[in-house]
């Protein structure tokens, strides 16, 4: 009845009736038939979205055909191999090679092969390098010729049992081709700049082969998961209709009296406005202070109601933020902690088992299938950028969404050129809506490749409105005399004195202790409260922090306040909702010091301007570890000097440091590969680009050209694997460990004393709020020190000493105890 598609052979006749075909066993001993599976697979993976559900439902039908062996049985029933040592995988994959060998010969027919044979052979693990680094070696030819042979695979025996599994593979492959086709046709008239064309058309498609990946990927998983519970996990519908009623409930309830107010108002109603706009890439520019993340919300539940987007995502730049965030988020939807609408997806706790109300927690984070997930662009980069099948699960639920990145001007400079790829193709392809939130909207459209394929009116507001005007509430004193540390202290101490309270921001965790330490010799009589606020602390330090800053800080105009000072790394520039009278940065970025003055006079309690002093700070020779931060301050410091009677707050002096900052520099940079370098994301010392790697890979090409002698004959060659394994958003990683701070001990003890599971799993979720990132230097200098310990095995719950962590500077390197801690 099939045909084999090869010299006109056929398809044995099954061996095993489909009944006796089996997929798993649960530990209860019962079985799913490996008919069922693949069917289930196949129809989940098609119903996730409209769009590609043939190609999707292929790769199911196919994806554990190498299942149909006695080998497998008998591996099932008796479990007398180890697990994953009955390979099963690459057999579906060989089918597919088999089908596309007889099939008309087009780019379509090659990409459509290609893509299936990614996803059916590795939906286990993860996503290969296509080409390896040396160019020696193209994947897909595993996937060929002698290697169906070897006794492993068993795949004659595959072959013979097809028929029984009725998978209509001819159907399915020419119907897969065409859907190809449209695919194609939609990346050739999307916009993609000509500059750009071969290596944006590749980025799409690598893409493409993620999201097929994570059909399949996520449809195994949800199917298994469906047999082990015996019952269906469900989705949940979003309600927009009613999230968007609550919401309206409650801006009616707002207080519009004061100027602001109904500046915010009116930032709103344009967000309602636009709103109605089809599908595409746009940028929201409010002034700090402009109401930006209810007016983006709005937005997104209006919009996601009027083109029946499936999910509504917000990516903010900070772990920060967002927790301040879904709580703005809660309190505007009325939402209960334990609600089904908003995910929060930023544990780091995964366990390995666990009741089934975590198992189904655990399963919407893996999966990001409520209607809002907030999140931080830590993850989302990092999802998108995986090769994994447990990271990439998730991607496919961003198509058809309403995705907001708050803060956009925070995105990493050398993850520009990815980003916009991604955003582009999530738009563009997946059909969703992407928003650019800033008050200082970075030109990322206008980097070299030109590669954000932004809507025709981007703006959601209109670019030429007066809001910015209307909503200015200070003048940035901009300084070119560099001042000492101590000189830094005794001029906050000095403006504080003059305002009532002050806030300094400076550019690194280092200078925030020393300076707190200065500041704290100079107040002699007392006469302040002193707050330091750094990541160095955990979360709930941090919040304890900011609650002392709230009650000291003037609470309506007129209000006085007690005498405050606040000194900070820039985690209080965005998305913190304070007010002080007084702010003082450290020179920085453009970007940065807009965003410090976001935090002065933040709620116009003062009629007049209130000055925000921008000074340098000599010898910073820590920022040659943090390069971005070191390019953002010579460029002010350039533009200062350049334009001395201009007003750093105007759009013109915004625009220059951007156009500085993303596109003359760069080429100044290295005038031989322009800004390529510097927005693509270099690893492995600087040879290879994540950029290049997943796009047309032209130097492993070249290497194959030059190894075997003929041109690269696949059309994927991007390198999945090497570049999840060495992308890292935060480079070098972190390690999080547990410090003495409020109830951090109590909660050790009693994960560690007796209690179910479920219980230790609330506790490790408690103790998040206690912990600490470290970069590897700081782990290893603290290791070293002996000042880590395992305070439990179970979960590998790390504890820093208790002298290493102080209440006014949260954890301290060793070197750093004697000079801190008088």
């Amino acid at each position: 009845m099939f045909q084999l598609f090869r010299k006109g052979a056929q398809w044995g006749h099954a061996l095993m009736p489909k009944d006796l075909l089996l997929a798993r066993k649960d530990d209860d001993g019962n079985t799913q038939t490996l008919y069922d599976h693949l069917h289930n697979t196949s129809k989940l993976a098609a119903g996730f979205e409209k769009r590609s559900s043939v190609t999707a439902f292929a790769a199911g039908l196919l994806h554990d055909s190498g299942k149909a062996t006695d080998d497998f049985k008998r591996y099932l029933l008796t479990g007398n191999r180890k697990r994953g040592e009955v390979v099963h995988a690459k057999q579906g994959a060989f089918i597919v090679d088999d089908c596309a060998a007889d099939f008309p010969s087009s780019a379509a027919s090659m990409i459509t092969a290609e893509v299936l044979e990614l996803a059916i052979a590795n939906h286990h693990g993860h996503l290969p390098d296509c080409l390896d680094a040396c160019g020696g070696t193209a994947y897909f030819r595993k996937l060929t010729g002698e290697n169906k042979k070897a006794e492993q695979y068993h795949y004659q025996e595959v072959l013979s049992h097809v028929s029984s599994l009725n998978l209509d593979i001819n159907t399915n492959f020419a119907n897969s081709v065409a859907e190809t086709n449209r695919l194609l046709e939609t990346v050739d008239s999307c916009g993609i700049s000509p500059r750009n064309t071969r290596n944006s058309r590749s980025f799409f498609l690598g893409l493409y082969a993620k999201y097929i990946y994570s059909r399949l990927v996520d449809a195994d998983r949800v199917d298994a998961a469906n047999f082990t519970a015996h019952q269906p996990y469900t989705s949940q519908t979003p309600n927009w209709e009613e999230l968007t009623r609550r919401l309206e409930n409650a801006i009616s309830g707002f207080d519009t009296s004061s100027k602001i107010s109904k500046i915010r108002m009116r930032i709103s109603e344009d967000c309602l406005a636009a709103s109605t706009r089809d599908t595409g890439i746009y940028r929201l520019g409010v002034p700090t202070g402009g109401g930006k993340t209810l007016a983006s919300l709005r937005f997104a539940l209006h919009h996601a109601q009027e083109t029946g987007k499936h999910h509504i995502i917000y990516i903010t730049p900070y772990l920060s933020i967002t927790e301040q965030t879904v709580q703005v988020f809660r309190n505007v939807l009325d939402l209960d902690k334990d609600d089904e609408i908003l995910l929060e997806h930023y544990s780091s706790v995964v366990p390995d088992k666990d009741d089934e109300k975590e198992q189904q927690r655990r399963l919407a984070a893996e999966r990001w299938d409520k209607p809002i997930i907030v999140t931080t662009m830590v993850q989302f980069l990092e999802t998108v950028m995986s090769a994994k099948a447990t990271k990439l699960r998730k991607f496919h639920n961003l198509a058809d969404s309403v995705i907001v990145f708050d803060e956009v001007q925070a995105l990493p400079t050398n993850t520009i050129n990815v980003f916009n790829e991604v955003v582009s193709f999530l738009s563009k392809i997946l059909g969703s809506t992407i928003l650019l939130c800033s008050a200082t909207q970075p030109l990322l459209e206008q980097t070299d490749r030109r590669n954000l394929l932004l809507s025709d009116k981007p703006d959601l507001i209109d670019p030429d409105n007066d809001y910015a005007e209307q909503l200015r509430r200070t003048n940035i004193v901009a300084s070119s005399q560099g001042l000492t540390l101590d000189d830094f202290a005794a001029e906050i101490y000095s403006k504080a004195l003059d305002n009532g309270n002050c806030l300094a921001v400076v550019n690194l965790k280092g200078e925030a202790k020393q300076l707190y330490q200065l500041v704290k010799e100079l107040d002699v009589d007392h006469r302040f409260t002193l707050v330091h606020l750094s990541t160095a602390m955990c979360g709930a330090h941090r919040k304890n922090q900011l609650a002392v800053l709230k009650k000291c800080l003037p609470k309506k105009t007129g209000d006085s306040g007690q005498p405050v000072i606040c000194i900070s790394t820039q985690l209080i520039e965005a998305g913190v909702d304070i007010s002080f009278s007084c702010v003082i940065r450290a020179m920085a970025g453009l970007d940065s010091i807009l965003q410090a003055a976001g935090r002065c006079n933040r709620n116009g309690e003062s009629q007049m301007p209130r000055n925000v002093y921008v000074y340098p700070i000599k010898d910073e020779s820590g920022l040659r570890y943090l390069p971005e931060i070191q390019l953002g301050k010579e460029i002010t410091d350039q533009l200062i000097h350049d334009y001395p009677e201009q007003d750093l707050l105007s759009a013109f002096m915004i625009e220059e440091y951007y156009r500085a900052y993303l596109i003359r520099y760069p080429k100044l940079v290295d005038s031989k590969s322009r800004n390529i370098g510097t927005m693509d994301y270099s690893i492995l010392g600087g040879e290879e680009t994540v950029y290049d790697l997943l796009s047309f890979n032209r130097r492993r090409r070249g290497l194959y050209c030059n190894r075997v002698g003929e041109q690269y004959p696949y059309a994927f060659a991007q390198a999945f694997q090497t570049v999840g394994d060495n992308f890292h958003v935060i480079p070098g990683g972190t390690t999080d460990v547990v410090v003495h701070y409020g109830q951090a001990m109590e909660l050790i003890d009693q994960l560690n004393g007796e209690g179910d599971f479920a219980s230790k799993i609330k506790i490790l979720r408690s103790l998040q709020e206690y912990t600490v990132s470290l970069f590897d230097y700081e782990f290893k200098a603290l290791d070293k020190s002996k000042s880590i310990s395992e305070a439990n095995g179970d979960f590998g719950i790390l504890v820093l000493n208790e002298e290493n962590y102080s209440q006014d500077f949260g954890f301290l390197l060793k070197a750093e105890m004697p000079l801190l801690m008088k």
